[in-house]
């Protein structure tokens, strides 16, 4: 089978999901396309497919089977309901969606046509969050663990990721990944969320023309079954060219695991464990060849829409919480 690949989004995520896909013997890139002319052309004459301003165009063309879907998330709904109707598969970037109704569409649509849909939360495939699955898979942590998990970034040069109305923020547009790394790691479910947030991006002059700010900066924190614990604090509204951080450790009563020096380091009472990390594949190739291998029918789809519902819940849950000051039950 060769897949016949249409990138619905020409900026940084397209590129990325480009090369994914050029790296697989049995892909070809047909079909490229953005509203701005001059990036779906230079994505056009990088791969040599056909470069198209509409969504509908490219993908109704050239015997496109798989949709790359990387705009903004307002679009990633009606695109994935468009490809499915159209008889392709769709890798979603995360979010999945903005709303529960347009995540609920996709994913309905996938199933009535027969065709898959994934969400490419990719850090599943990161070597050290294999090594923390394994350890809890093993036991090593000792019973039920605290997982923490921080971002903070300067504004974010892309202005839909600060609106409403686009992207949703940073918690909409980030901490998806923890909450579904908190279900891989643990294999629980989410069960309830408190969080609290603010605007830290107003005043911001790369922000200017922002007039739908979403909350930028949260502290989430997410019980799970089995006793588990989420910590996730995101911040993307500090000043330009502040430098950001990014933090994790994964606790239990018998050891705590975080990577230090591209190493994940185990600390145990009266000892240190270090495990070496093998080389990974770039992120998006994780669930480009998860789903190129599911279309195949040689493993089954390890993330799908449904996954990615499930993490837009909690976002939401989160967003609700900030809001009435109360944790949401799930």
């Amino acid at each position: 089978m060769e897949f016949r690949v249409a990138i619905i989004g020409s900026g940084a995520m397209g590129g990325q999901h480009v090369s994914a896909w050029a790296a697989r013997d049995d892909a070809k890139i047909v079909a490229v396309c953005d509203l701005l002319e001059d990036r779906r052309n230079a994505l056009a004459e990088k791969t040599g497919a056909t470069p198209y301003e509409r969504y509908q165009d490219a993908i109704a063309n050239d015997g496109v089977n798989v949709v790359s879907i990387c705009t903004p998330v307002c679009f990633h709904s009606e695109i994935a309901v468009f490809a499915a109707e159209h008889g392709a598969h769709s890798l979603s970037e995360k979010p999945l969606a903005l709303t529960l109704e347009q995540a609920d569409a996709a994913i309905s649509a996938a199933k009535a046509n027969g065709v898959f849909l994934s969400t490419s939360f990719q850090y599943r495939g990161f070597p050290r969050i294999r090594k923390y699955k394994e350890l809890f898979d093993n036991g090593e942590f000792g019973g039920p663990i605290f997982m923490r998990f921080a971002d903070v970034r300067e504004v974010r040069p892309k202005i839909a990721m600060h609106r409403k109305s686009m992207n949703g923020g940073p918690i909409i547009d980030m901490t998806g990944h923890y909450f579904d790394l908190a279900r891989y790691i643990t294999g629980e479910e989410p069960v309830t969320v408190y969080a609290r947030g603010h605007v830290f991006g107003k005043g911001k002059p790369r922000l200017a023309e922002v007039d739908d700010f979403a909350i930028d900066a949260a502290t989430i924190e997410v019980g799970m079954s089995g006793g588990h614990v989420l910590s996730a604090f995101v911040n993307w509204g500090m000043p330009e060219s502040c430098k950001g951080f990014g933090d994790e450790a994964i606790v239990g009563p018998a050891m705590w695991a975080k990577e230090i020096d591209k190493k994940v380091v185990a600390e145990y009472g009266g000892r240190t464990e270090e495990f070496e990390l093998p080389a990974g594949p770039p992120g998006s190739s994780v669930r480009i060849n998860g789903i190129a291998e599911a279309i195949l029918g040689k493993a089954p789809l390890e993330v799908a829409g449904e996954d990615g519902r499930i993490a837009l819940r909690c976002s939401l849950a989160a967003l609700e919480s900030i809001e009435t000051g109360s944790a949401i039950a799930l």
